[in-house]
C-alpha cells in the first residue's frame, strides 16, 4: 500500500505477508482464520514528496467497492462462467476535462450461500479482493483487514433501504444467484478532481455505473467488432448526492439496475456528447477518458474507429433507444448492485458540535439559577414577622377597599361587627383567605424547623398536644411583635400569590386557550413563572403561547430565557430557531437548527425540521440528507416524518412549519393520503380562521375511516367556532357515544355543556359540567355547574359550585355576577351588594347577565348600592 506517498511522507517501511498459495491458506482467508505465515520487511522511500501538504490539504481520496448484483435474471446461473465475465465500471473525474474509469474487475456468478451463511450474518468473514488481480488466485488477491461488511439495510443510501424492500432483498441476497466481485478500487482525487466531483454531483446527483456481461470466447474477435464482446448493457444509479451532505465521507446501498438507453443517460448527466466507458475495454484496469466517444480512448486506431461508429449512430435516430431490449432483463428481475464509496475527507465540512454549542451560548449566554436561602432560627422568625405583616396590610386594603377610611372612634359596635362579618365571608368566599393561610405557611414550616428542630413525627399523642400548645403560644406572640414592628397604614399591598400548583396553573391556562380568552391565559402563565423563575418549561410554555397570539418577540424572549436556564432544551432550540425564521434572521436560525442535531442526533423530530428549514432556503442537498437521517430514527409504522412533525408543530403553533410539512406529505405519498394528513390539515386551517376549508378537509378525513372519534370531535369543534351549536352538538355528542375515548374529551364536554346552556337543556348542562369537574375541575367547570343549578332553581348547590369556582379563580366576573344573583334570590343584601360591586370591578361585560341582575335588583329593592 504506497497510498502513504500521496500525503506527503518521504519513504516508510512496512512488513508485509509472503503468500504462498496452498489450499490452507486460502481456507483460512475465507473461514477468518488466523496462520503463521512468513512475513517480508519492505522499505519505501522517494527523494521529494509526490504531493506538497498545500495540494494535499486540498485533496482527496476516493475508495470504491463492489459486492454483488442480487436478483439476477433466471437464465443466468454459475454454468455461464465458463464463456462470460461480468463487469461494473464507473467514471471519476481528473479534472474538468478528464475521467478515469474505474472497472470493479471479472466478476463471476456464485450460486446462493448455505444457510445461515449470507451476507447479512455477522458471523460470515468475507475478504474483499483487490480489482486487479494480474491472474494471481486464492488468499494472495484478498486486501488485508478488508472485508464485506453485514448490511444494515435502515442505515443505507440507496434505492431499497426502506421496510417493504427488506424480504425481498432478504430472499435475493440468501437464496439466489449472485454476481459477485467483492473488490477495492482507489482513486486519488487532486484539488482539480474534488472540486469537479462536487460540481458534478450537485448537477446530477445520481453518478452512473453500467452494468455489462463481456463474452471470454470472442477475444479474437475484438478488432473486427467490438459490439459482440459485451451484452446485456445495464446501468445503476448510485445516489452520490450524501457525500453533499456537511461531514459525510461514506455512502453505501442497493442502486437498481436499468437498461442501458443512450438519450436518457445523456440528459442524466447533463452531458451533450457520450462518454461511455465499457464496451471492448480490458475489465482489469481503469482507463483515462477524455470525454468524447462512448468507450474511451486505448489507442489512436481505435479511437479513430470508435469515431465512426459514433458519426453513424446519430442517423439510426430512435431505433437505437430499443435495441438494449435485452438488458430489459434486469428490470424483469428488479436486480440490484450494492456499492459502497468512501471518501478520505467531507466534500463539505460539518461545524463540530463544540462549536455549534459554543455559538448558542454566544447568542443565549447561560444564566444561573436563583438559589435557595437557607435560614436560621433567627431568620426563620424575622422571615415569619414580616409575612405577618404582609397579611396584615392586604387585610386592611381589603378593609379600606369595602369600606373606605373609617373612624373607629364614631363607628358603633353594631356597624363594626356587620363589617367585620362581611369582610370575613369575602375573604372565604373569594378565596383570599386560604391563600393568606398558604402565605403564611412556608414561614410557619420555617420555623417549626428552625426553632422547634422538629422534622419528624411524634410517637405520642401527647407529646403532640404538648408541642402545638407550645408552638400556638409562640406563633401568637411573633404575631403581635410582626404587627407592631411592621405593621403601617402606608404599606402598598403585596400582589396575591395563586393558592394553584403549577399542573393546576397550566390546565387552567390551556382552558383559557380553548375559550379564546388569552387575557385569561396569559395571566396563568404568568403566574406560573412568578411561581418559579427557574423553570425552563414554564418560559418554554409562555413563548409557545405568545406565538398563538402572534407576539413573536416576546415568544423569542421566553424562549431565550428557557435556553438560558437549560441550553440543551431541544424544543427550546428549535422553537427558537423557528422565531428567527419569522424573524428573517436565517444564519442564526441554522446554528440552532443544527445544534438541536447535535444535543439529540436521534431526534426525528430535530433533523425533520432542520430539513423543512434547509428546504425553504433552497439547500435540495441538505434537506434531502436531514429527511433521511429523520426517517433512520422515526419507528411509527403507521405515520411518517412529516405527519408527526406537523402535530408536533401544531401544538407548538409554528404554522408555517406545519404547511410545509404536509406539503413534503402530499409530494411523498399523492395516492395514499391518510386520514391524519387530512386531519392535520383541517386543524391547520381551524388555527388560521379559515372554517371553510377546514369542514372540508375534516369531512374527507371522516369518508375515510367513520369510526375514528377524532374526526367527528374535529368536525364539532370547527362548527362550534362557526356558530353552528346544533350541529357541534350532534358531532361532540357523537364522538363521546364511541367506546374509544377522543383526545381531549375535556374540551369536548366543555364545549357541548356550554352548547347545551345556550339550547337551555340546563339538566343535560350541568351532568356535562360535573363530569369535566371530576376529571379536571376548574373555575369554568365549576361556574358552569353554578349556572346550570341557578337556572334549575337549585340555589343552594348553584352557591357552593359558585364558591368552588371563586377560590380557584377570584377575578371571574360571571362567578361575581352569579353569585349577586343567588344572594338576591335568597335576600341576602349586603352579600348581594358586595358580589355585584365586585363583578362591576373585574370588567363584568355579558350584556345579559347585566340585564338580569338590574332586572332582579328592582324587583327586590336591593342589591346595589346606588339606589
Amino acid at each position: 500500500d504506497l497510498s502513504s506517498l500521496l500525503k506527503g511522507e518521504n519513504g516508510f517501511t512496512r512488513s508485509v505477508v509472503i503468500h504462498s498459495g496452498t489450499t490452507a491458506e486460502n481456507v483460512a482467508a475465507n473461514t477468518g482464520q488466523n496462520i503463521l505465515q512468513p512475513e517480508l520487511q519492505v522499505e519505501v522511500t522517494v527523494t521529494n514528496p509526490l504531493v506538497s501538504a498545500d495540494v494535499y490539504a486540498l485533496s482527496n481520496h476516493m475508495t470504491i467497492r463492489v459486492d454483488s448484483v442480487y436478483s439476477l435474471p433466471e437464465t443466468w446461473q454459475p454454468s455461464n462462467n465458463a464463456t462470460h465475465n461480468y463487469n461494473a465500471v464507473m467514471t471519476v473525474p481528473l479534472s474538468d476535462a478528464v475521467d478515469v474509469s474505474v472497472n470493479a474487475g471479472a466478476g463471476s456468478i456464485r450460486p446462493a450461500p448455505e444457510k445461515n451463511m449470507d451476507i447479512s450474518s455477522p458471523q460470515k468473514v468475507i475478504p474483499r479482493r483487490f480489482a486487479s488481480s494480474n491472474g494471481l488466485t486464492g488468499a494472495v488477491v484478498h486486501i488485508p483487514s478488508s472485508n464485506v461488511e453485514p448490511y444494515v439495510y435502515e442505515e443505507e443510501d440507496g434505492d431499497l433501504r426502506t421496510k417493504e424492500h427488506h424480504s425481498f432483498r432478504k430472499e435475493a441476497e440468501t437464496d439466489k444467484c449472485r454476481v459477485t466481485w467483492n473488490s477495492e478500487r482507489n482513486v486519488f482525487l487532486l484539488p482539480s478532481a474534488t472540486e469537479t466531483l462536487q460540481e458534478r454531483i450537485a448537477k446530477c446527483r445520481a453518478w452512473p455505473m453500467e452494468i455489462f456481461r463481456s463474452s471470454l470466447s470472442s477475444g479474437a474477435k475484438k478488432g473486427k467488432d467490438d459490439d459482440t464482446a459485451t451484452s446485456c448493457h445495464g446501468i445503476a444509479w448510485v445516489n452520490l448526492a450524501p457525500l453533499l451532505y456537511p461531514g459525510v465521507t461514506r455512502i453505501k446501498g442497493a442502486a437498481l439496475v436499468h437498461p442501458y438507453i443512450e438519450s436518457e443517460v445523456l440528459e442524466r448527466t447533463k452531458k451533450t456528447t457520450r462518454s461511455g466507458t465499457v464496451s471492448g475495454e480490458d475489465s482489469g484496469q481503469p482507463r483515462v477518458s477524455s470525454g468524447g466517444s462512448r468507450r474511451g480512448v486505448s489507442s489512436a486506431k481505435k479511437g479513430a474507429k470508435d469515431s465512426k461508429k459514433a458519426a453513424k449512430e446519430p442517423a439510426e435516430g430512435a431505433e437505437g433507444e430499443h435495441k438494449n431490449q435485452e438488458a430489459q432483463i434486469y428490470t424483469e428481475a428488479r436486480s440490484y448492485v450494492v456499492v459502497e464509496i468512501v471518501l478520505d475527507k467531507p466534500l463539505v465540512s460539518k461545524r463540530p458540535p463544540e462549536e455549534l454549542a459554543a455559538k448558542v451560548k454566544e447568542y443565549i449566554p447561560k444564566r444561573s439559577s436563583l438559589t435557595k436561602h437557607h435560614c436560621g432560627a433567627d431568620e426563620a422568625v424575622t422571615e415569619y414577622h414580616k409575612q405577618i405583616g404582609d397579611v396584615a396590610n392586604l387585610v386592611l386594603n381589603e378593609y379600606r377597599q369595602k369600606f373606605g377610611v373609617s373612624n373607629e372612634s364614631t363607628d358603633s359596635d353594631e356597624l363594626s361587627d356587620e363589617r367585620k362579618r362581611a369582610l370575613i365571608y369575602d375573604l372565604n368566599s373569594s378565596g383570599k383567605y386560604f391563600a393568606f393561610k398558604e402565605q403564611l405557611k412556608q414561614s410557619v414550616v420555617k420555623v417549626v424547623r428552625e426553632k422547634f428542630f422538629k422534622t419528624s413525627a411524634f410517637q405520642k399523642e401527647e407529646e403532640l398536644h404538648q408541642f402545638l400548645s407550645e408552638l400556638y403560644v409562640f406563633l401568637i406572640e411573633q404575631m403581635h411583635k410582626g404587627v407592631s414592628q411592621v405593621f403601617s397604614l402606608q404599606n402598598n399591598a403585596a400582589p396575591l400569590p395563586s393558592p394553584l400548583d403549577e399542573t393546576s396553573l397550566i390546565h387552567f391556562a390551556k382552558e383559557a386557550e380553548l375559550n379564546q380568552n388569552y387575557e385569561l391565559a396569559a395571566r396563568y402563565y404568568q403566574e406560573r413563572l412568578a411561581m418559579d423563575q427557574n423553570n425552563s418549561a414554564s418560559w418554554f410554555d409562555y413563548g409557545c403561547f405568545s406565538l398563538l397570539v402572534g407576539n413573536v418577540s416576546k415568544a423569542g424572549e421566553c424562549f431565550r430565557e428557557c435556553l438560558g436556564l437549560d441550553q440543551q432544551h431541544i424544543l427550546a432550540l428549535l422553537m427558537y430557531g423557528v422565531v428567527c425564521v419569522m424573524e428573517e434572521r436565517y444564519d442564526v436560525a441554522e446554528t440552532f437548527f443544527e445544534d438541536s442535531t447535535c444535543v439529540q442526533p436521534d431526534n426525528y423530530l430535530a433533523w425533520t425540521i432542520l430539513g423543512l428549514f434547509y428546504d425553504t432556503r433552497d439547500n435540495d442537498i441538505g434537506a434531502e440528507m436531514a429527511f433521511l437521517e429523520a426517517n433512520k430514527h422515526f419507528h411509527r409504522e403507521d405515520s411518517s416524518i412529516f405527519l408527526s412533525s406537523a402535530a408536533t408543530l401544531l401544538e407548538l403553533h409554528a404554522y408555517s412549519l406545519v404547511e410545509s410539512a404536509l406539503s413534503h406529505e402530499l409530494l411523498s405519498s399523492p395516492k395514499t393520503l391518510t386520514q391524519e394528513y387530512y386531519l392535520l390539515l383541517a386543524k391547520l386551517h381551524m388555527a388560521k380562521g379559515e372554517l371553510t376549508e377546514a369542514e372540508s378537509y375534516v369531512k374527507q378525513a371522516t369518508v375515510l375511516n367513520h369510526t375514528n372519534p377524532a374526526g367527528w370531535a374535529l368536525l364539532g369543534h370547527i362548527l362550534y367556532l362557526g356558530g353552528e351549536s346544533k350541529g357541534a352538538r350532534d358531532n361532540y355528542e357523537r364522538t363521546l357515544s364511541y367506546e374509544t375515548p377522543a383526545p381531549d374529551t375535556h374540551s369536548i364536554r366543555l364545549r357541548l355543556a356550554s352548547i347545551y346552556l345556550q339550547l337551555q337543556q340546563y339538566g343535560a348542562a350541568k351532568q356535562m359540567f360535573l363530569l369535566a369537574c371530576r376529571d379536571s375541575p376548574s373555575c369554568i367547570t365549576w361556574l358552569g355547574v353554578g349556572i346550570s343549578c341557578y337556572r334549575l332553581g337549585e340555589l343552594s348547590e348553584a352557591e357552593q359550585a359558585l364558591s368552588e369556582a371563586n377560590i380557584l379563580n377570584n377575578t371571574d366576573p360571571e362567578v361575581w355576577g352569579y353569585l349577586s344573583l343567588v344572594c338576591l334570590k335568597t335576600s341576602r343584601k349586603l352579600e348581594a351588594e358586595q358580589s355585584y360591586k365586585y363583578a362591576l370591578r373585574v370588567g363584568l361585560k355579558d350584556n345579559d347577565l347585566l340585564g338580569e341582575i338590574k332586572s332582579i335588583q328592582k324587583e327586590v329593592g336591593f342589591g346595589d348600592a346606588g339606589f
